[in-house]
């Protein structure tokens, strides 16, 4: 996790430096420009530069943590990962979606799930316009094929959030949640969910039904020892496992 950690610090050091970009990831409010993919299927997303940057650089340390992952699954059956943090801009989905790349490049099926309850990124990062989401499957009853968008270029399935819900909690509880994840266990080997950070309205008591176990991000500079304890009693407490911790930004 480590070597990922210095990956990222570097890449947004260097970005930090051109002024392309502060150092810290901008709030979840993205312009998604007209004509991107909005169907069930798009040849290919549109990464994000900074996952470019640390794929180019620094691919064989993502590729490690996605082996590591592999071997959990086939070891101990955790096939469904959460990847949250203690706060907002961590670095939590820039490392999810390029871990993701790599994943996709192995044998299997891989599932991103945008879980970000409180603010949904991916589609927006991925430069998408989905008809449909995660929220209208479990709100609404809307069929997983209808909010599933795969990319056959990237070798990779997306379940998008379309909006912020407006309750976390009673989303997590209600029947289609445990549904959709049980049908999305059956039809994929690998699932990554980017989650809501653990204090901005996500309820680890209720997901810990559907996920196998948990990888914390977090970036020091953000969230002190105290957060990343009280964190850690929050996953036990919600009967996640913690595979580990992932420090972005050192």
């Amino acid at each position: 996790m480590q070597e990922i950690d210095q990956a990222l610090a570097r890449v947004y050091a260097r970005r930090e430096s051109n002024n392309e970009a502060p150092a810290v990831p901008p709030a979840p409010h993205f312009v998604v420009e007209p004509g991107r993919p909005s169907s069930k299927e798009a040849p290919g997303l549109d990464w994000p530069a900074t996952v470019k940057a640390l794929e180019r650089e620094h691919g064989d340390r993502f590729r490690r943590l996605a082996d590591a992952l592999v071997d959990v699954r086939d070891s101990r059956g955790m096939k469904v990962v959460l990847f949250t943090s203690c706060h907002r801009a961590e670095g939590r989905t820039t490392l999810v979606l390029t871990l993701a790349r790599a994943l996709a490049r192995k044998p299997g099926r891989t599932l991103l799930i945008d879980a970000d309850l409180t603010g949904p990124m991916l589609a927006r990062q991925l430069g998408l316009l989905p008809r449909a989401g995660l929220d209208d499957v479990v709100e609404h009853g809307q069929a997983l094929a209808d909010a599933i968008i795969e990319s056959p270029d990237d070798h990779l399935a997306i379940l998008p959030l379309r909006a912020p819900v407006a309750g976390p909690r009673e989303f997590l509880s209600n029947p289609g949640w445990s549904c959709a994840m049980a049908k999305l266990r059956r039809e994929f080997d690998l699932i990554l969910i980017d989650g809501s950070p653990l204090f901005a309205g996500l309820s680890a008591a209720v997901l810990h039904r559907s996920v196998d176990a948990a990888v914390l991000v977090h970036n020091r500079a953000l969230t002190g020892e105290r957060a990343l304890l009280r964190a850690r009693e929050v996953l036990e407490a919600g009967g996640i496992p913690l595979l580990g911790l992932a420090e972005t930004f050192v």
